[in-house]
């Protein structure tokens, strides 16, 4: 039997990587030039960028398995997560996290913060009425196993926060994770997807310490003789209820299994004669636009140790907020050096996206000017990731399909497996789960 694997991202390269420790035939047709997709590290001048995912949360188990069968063990790096927040032109600090070690020794920090803060009372307020439900019900707050929680999936996280807190605690807390994780506001959010997502940033983050995209560089690398990167894939065939191949630059290619790891648009696209019963849950997945800028600087531009300057609406940004990569590791930036990402979001990302580097380069830097004086007119350099399709946004509805697709209609089409992080809760996670899940039905066929 032979398997064609269509996308040589996280979800492609696990499904690749899984059919092939048992030997089976496969080949795997990547659309661009390099293999990684949204989990890539680019390297300039001894600066590490992670153009696309910025970290792991800690409850990657599927991840870290992975990696620790890649050898990859010693790369794994944790770091405090601490945020910023604006307040009379300069960023209070504090430490995002639930790990006891971590939140103990910042325990001062974290009350100067909400002493000088100036967080409305009526916020700390609203958020008693949310923080039960965070705590009754956060083991249902699993990337992959959620579905006891589907009662969340039919509201926005807008208008949850707005029913159990209030507007204050939406604005100052709830709109800054999501836009930040998602680059798309708590409206177009289900509340699911937005108390999982915070849930999980809480609990920790993760990187490697050369650039994120060590684990797919390492898998891509393990198993280049089955990958065809510049290869785009015109349509999958589907004939009678079976997978007959795809086609690629107008031939088939036949195959008894095909396994499209490719975000849900590319697939209804790539697939038309999908059945209705997959279609429409496919139809369901949404994706937030982004237009990553990276500035290399040559000093530190944030308040020591501090890794994401946050945004919120309020104050009329075009950003969800700013990160610097150097915090992460000492090898993401030369000794003294520090990087600035910035993340469009929502309607400014698709706007942004429309114009040149050189008017992206100085509109950006003129924001970060808004909120940090001491940015540079001139950075040492300057790169551009323009993200059509950044991430999978999980808005209402969207979980409760999936789980009935999985549940019921996985096999609606023979010898097809979907892998794709839409399939859980998005994330990396999910997409690597989603393709370790989709070749493991596969063998068992």
């Amino acid at each position: 039997m032979k398997a064609i694997v269509v996308g040589a991202g996280m979800a492609g390269l696990t499904a690749v990587h899984t059919l092939k420790k048992v030997g089976f035939d496969v080949v795997c047709f990547e659309n661009a030039d390099s293999a990684g997709g949204r989990v890539i590290s680019s390297r300039r001048d001894g600066f590490i960028m992670d153009p696309g995912a910025q970290f792991f949360f800690r409850s990657y188990e599927t991840c870290f398995r992975l990696a620790d069968e890649l050898g990859l063990s010693h790369e794994r790096k944790s770091w405090p997560f601490r945020l910023g927040f604006p307040k009379d032109g300069n960023f209070l600090p504090v430490v995002a996290s639930i790990q006891p070690s971590e939140a103990i020794s910042n325990l001062g920090e974290t009350i100067r913060f909400l002493i000088q803060a100036g967080i409305p009372y009526k916020a700390m307020l609203q958020f008693i009425g949310i923080l039960p439900i965070l705590v009754k019900r956060y083991k249902e707050f699993n990337l992959i196993d959620f579905e006891q929680a589907l009662d969340l999936d039919h509201e926005s996280l807008a208008d949850f926060v707005l029913r159990m807190g209030g507007k204050d605690i939406l604005e100052y807390l709830f709109h800054s994770v999501a836009s930040a994780l998602t680059l798309a506001p708590p409206e177009e959010l289900s509340a699911l997807y937005g108390m999982g997502l915070l849930w999980n940033m809480i609990n920790g983050l993760n990187t490697f310490e050369h650039g994120l995209g060590t684990i797919t560089e390492r898998l891509a690398e393990k198993h280049a003789d089955s990958i065809h990167c510049g290869t785009p894939v015109d349509r999958i065939v589907i004939e009678n209820g079976k997978v007959k191949g795809v086609e690629v630059n107008g031939s088939l290619v036949e195959a008894d299994i095909v396994i499209p790891a490719v975000t849900a648009t590319k697939l209804l696209k790539m697939a038309p004669n999908l059945p209705d019963s997959l279609r429409s849950a496919l139809q369901t997945v949404s994706y937030s636009a982004c237009c990553h800028v990276v500035f290399a600087l040559p000093t530190p531009l944030f308040p020591k140790d501090c890794y994401a300057l946050l945004t919120p609406r309020i104050t009329n940004a075009i950003v969800a907020g700013f990160s610097d990569n150097s915090v992460k590791s000492e090898y993401y930036a030369p000794p003294g050096c520090s990087q600035i990402s910035c993340w469009t979001y929502d309607h400014h990302a698709h706007a942004i996206n429309a114009r040149p580097d050189a008017e992206v380069k100085q509109i950006l830097i003129k924001e970060v000017q808004r909120f940090l004086p001491a940015m540079p007119d001139e950075p040492l350099f300057t790169e551009i990731y323009r993200w059509r399709e950044a991430v999978c946004i999980g808005q209402p509805g969207m979980l409760s399909a999936m789980a009935r697709l999985k549940r019921d209609h996985f096999r609606d089409v023979k010898g097809l497996y979907l892998a794709g992080e839409y399939l859980n809760m998005p994330s990396v996670e999910s997409a690597a789960r989603s393709g370790v899940d989709a070749a493991q039905a596969a063998l068992r066929q």
